[in-house]
């Protein structure tokens, strides 16, 4: 009798974390919540090309060497969160693929202007090998690359102390952004 109830509680608590992870079960749609962890909007990438400003940032991450710029492209955060009204949250939750989850303030978001990077610059590199045409100028993330969405921040404007001690806010593979009552 025992071994049934085991393997029934078992199921169960797949059944329960299968559920769970079905909200996010595409990496290149970015959903919106709303403070209840319900979706109100979902994007996917190329909507993020075509319903918002795209813009550059020409940075380093923590995990690049010294110099080492990417171009990365992609809407404004704070453009997405105003458009779904979580602009007047004091923070936001950053809900990655994996669950991995880090909660941004919306002053750090106002102050440093990061992005949904869903794109970045292509390299000559990127043309030797075919990734990108002679007069292409960007290419998708792709998931080496932290993509499809990836936070993108001004690494140089950001406080020294942030590095590594804020490293959470480059966050990759985001699919969900939640606010914080």
């Amino acid at each position: 009798m025992q071994p049934k109830v085991l393997a029934i509680g078992v199921l169960g608590a797949i059944a329960c974390v299968q559920i769970g992870l079905a909200a996010y079960s595409d990496p290149s749609v970015l959903t919106i919540e709303n403070v209840k962890g319900t979706p109100v909007s979902r994007h996917k990438v190329e909507q993020l090309r075509t319903d918002y400003e795209n813009v550059e940032i020409k940075t380093r991450t923590p995990w690049t060497k010294e110099g080492e710029l990417i171009v990365f492209r992609g809407p404004r955060i704070l453009d997405v969160l105003a458009r779904h009204d979580l602009d007047a949250h004091s923070s936001v939750q950053f809900i990655a693929y994996d669950n991995f989850t880090s909660e941004i303030t919306l002053d750090e978001i106002r102050t440093f202007e990061p992005i949904f990077a869903i794109d970045r610059a292509c390299t000559n590199a990127d043309r030797q090998i075919g990734r990108c045409s002679k007069d292409q100028v960007f290419t998708a993330l792709a998931p080496e690359e932290q993509g499809p969405i990836f936070l993108a921040w001004p690494y140089e404007e950001l406080p020294t102390a942030y590095v590594p001690a804020r490293n959470s806010i480059w966050v990759w593979f985001v699919v969900a952004v939640r606010p914080v009552q």
